[in-house]
C-alpha cells in the first residue's frame, strides 16, 4: 500500500489540519528517501528488485519503520512548536495524538512488519521522554536519520561509505518540510484547539 503524502496547504490553525500536515509530510520523506537511496544504489537493475520476493518484503518492512520514525519526528517537532500555549504533559500528548491519527490512516504495518506493535511503543515512549529543541532540527530529527540507514535494504558495507550522503538527503527534505510548516503553522490556533477539545477525548 502507497503513503499518501497528498497536503492540502492551507493554514494549519487547527488539531485536524496539522494531524494531516504530521501524516503526508511524514510518509513523502519516508518514502522519497527511502526509494531514492534504493534506486540510485541499484541503478538499472532497481524494477528487478521488486522481482526478488526477500528483497520486496525486506524493503517494506524498511518502508514501515522509516515512515514510524519520520512521523514520530515531526509529530515531536510540530508540538514542540506549539509549547508555548502548552504545558509539558499537554505538548507530549499532542504529538502522541499526531502519531497515532498518522498510524490510524494505514492498517498494513501490524499484518506485514515483524514486532511493528513493539516499534510503536517504543516511538510513543520517546515521545514521552524526549521534548525537541526547535532551534536545533538537526538534533528533532535525528530518529528518521538513524533508521533510513539502519533500515534500507542495502549490504552494511555499502551503507559505511554512503552514511553522510544518505544523511544529508533526508535533512535536506526535512529542511523543505520546516520550511512548509514555518508558514503555514499557526501554533496558537492548533494549541487553543488542543486544549479545547482535549477534555471530551479523556
Amino acid at each position: 500500500m502507497p503513503f499518501s503524502t497528498r497536503w492540502n496547504e492551507k493554514p494549519l490553525d487547527d488539531v485536524e489540519s496539522a494531524c494531516g500536515f504530521v501524516s503526508t509530510r511524514a510518509a513523502f520523506v519516508a518514502q522519497t528517501t527511502l526509494y531514492g537511496y534504493v534506486r540510485t544504489r541499484a541503478g538499472t537493475r532497481y524494477t528487478q528488485l521488486f522481482d526478488d520476493d526477500l528483497f520486496a518484503q525486506s524493503l517494506n518492512i524498511a518502508k514501515w519503520q522509516l515512515f514510524l520514525a519520520c512521523a514520530a519526528d515531526l509529530a515531536a517537532y510540530v508540538a514542540a512548536r506549539c509549547r508555548e500555549r502548552l504545558d509539558k504533559d499537554s505538548e507530549q500528548e499532542l504529538a502522541l495524538l499526531f502519531l497515532g491519527s498518522a498510524l490510524a490512516e494505514y492498517e498494513e504495518p501490524a499484518r506485514t512488519v515483524p514486532d511493528w506493535a513493539e516499534a510503536v511503543q517504543r516511538a510513543e515512549s520517546r515521545l514521552r521522554l524526549v521534548r525537541p529543541d526547535p532551534e536545533d532540527p538537526v538534533a528533532a530529527f535525528r530518529g528518521s536519520e538513524d533508521a533510513l540507514i539502519h533500515w534500507a535494504p542495502i549490504a552494511d558495507e555499502l551503507k559505511i561509505h554512503d552514511e553522510g550522503i544518505v544523511r544529508n538527503s533526508i535533512r535536506f527534505k526535512w529542511k523543505d518540510i520546516r520550511t512548509q510548516l514555518e508558514s503555514s503553522l499557526k501554533a496558537d490556533a492548533v494549541a487553543e484547539d488542543f486544549v479545547a477539545v482535549r477534555p471530551a477525548a479523556e
